[in-house]
């Protein structure tokens, strides 16, 4: 834990130390601090992001198991899915094609490594003004980015394994880039609809961010669907980080179902004591949301099937 973490700075710190060292007689002191400030974040990072991504993962394929044992398509999904196509995909996915899909999901995580960032990128920050708050923020991405890559190319220590919500959401973008290509390198679905990259992800050639195929036996659009629910719950999840968001009665959010520190024991709880008040006027779409929460909180205690 604490040596991996301790190899994994000394390069960005020495960096910074040759950075620091030209601003004169504080520089060592500054260089110092910093220094400290990211290896507590780095060790955050292992020791306080929970739960890991492997939990929430396993969390989501139960999740999108569990709507497929409903027959209703209403009052059973997702409000990150906004079509009638998209919903009807992600309601019939099984146990076995939610677990093929978790598994691509993962290893695509443990086997990407964020990239160094590009000249566009660079030259945008050297032309911005930065604030204080955007430079540490600037220091923890880079923290997380060291810690994450030494992970990747260790091969012996999984991030899955080992990082939270905070880790992944920098690594993001890059994974979702990996899928979007492994889907557009197929010429039947080369119409896929870019949904709105970024331009600086289309500068990274095929050997820094390698396309990864849809999974065997999947369809290619509910695959679409599935991690890209996933990215829209991770990214809900770490604005709640910031919002400090408590919960607000009718609001049923399923990334809670996944990055709660309980595993989405209490949102679970919530929602089943809500529908219980209103027992009396239950419609059939009510009861069906029912059933797929007990299933997605039965399974939730049993999906150690990776």
């Amino acid at each position: 834990g604490e040596d991996f973490i301790a190899r994994a700075l000394s390069s960005l710190s020495q960096q910074m130390a040759l950075a620091n060292a030209s601003g004169g007689g504080g520089a060592d002191d500054k260089s110092c601090s910093l220094h400290k400030e990211m290896e507590a974040h780095a060790k955050s990072l292992v020791d306080d992001d929970t739960p890991k991504i492997d939990s929430a993962v396993k969390s989501y394929m139960s999740l999108v198991a569990a709507r497929s044992v409903v027959a209703s398509e209403i009052d059973v999904l997702s409000a990150n899915v906004k079509s009638l196509d998209e919903q009807v995909k992600l309601n019939s996915m099984d146990m076995k094609s939610a677990l093929t899909c978790a598994r691509k999901l993962l290893n695509c995580i443990n086997t990407t490594v964020i990239p160094k960032r590009n000249n566009t990128e660079e030259e945008k920050e050297e032309s911005d003004d930065v604030s204080s708050d955007e430079e540490r923020q600037k220091m923890t991405d880079a923290t997380t980015t060291i810690v994450w890559n030494r992970m990747v190319e260790n091969k012996d220590v999984k991030p899955s394994k080992v990082l939270g919500r905070k880790s992944l959401l920098v690594a993001w973008s890059y994974i979702e880039e990996r899928f979007r290509r492994g889907i557009e390198s197929n010429k039947e679905y080369a119409d896929v609809p870019s949904r709105n990259v970024d331009t600086f992800l289309l500068s990274y050639s095929i050997e820094i961010l390698p396309a990864i195929a849809p999974p065997q036996g999947i369809e290619k659009d509910s695959w679409i669907v599935f991690y890209t629910e996933f990215g829209k719950l991770l990214i809900k999840a770490c604005q709640n980080d910031e919002s400090k968001q408590e919960d607000d009665g009718d609001d049923e959010d399923d990334s809670k179902l996944l990055w709660a520190d309980d595993k989405g024991v209490k949102e679970l709880q919530r929602r089943q004591e809500r529908r219980a008040r209103r027992a009396e006027g239950l419609t059939q779409s009510n009861k069906d949301q029912y059933v797929v929460e007990k299933v997605a909180e039965s399974s939730l205690n049993t999906s150690d099937t990776m």
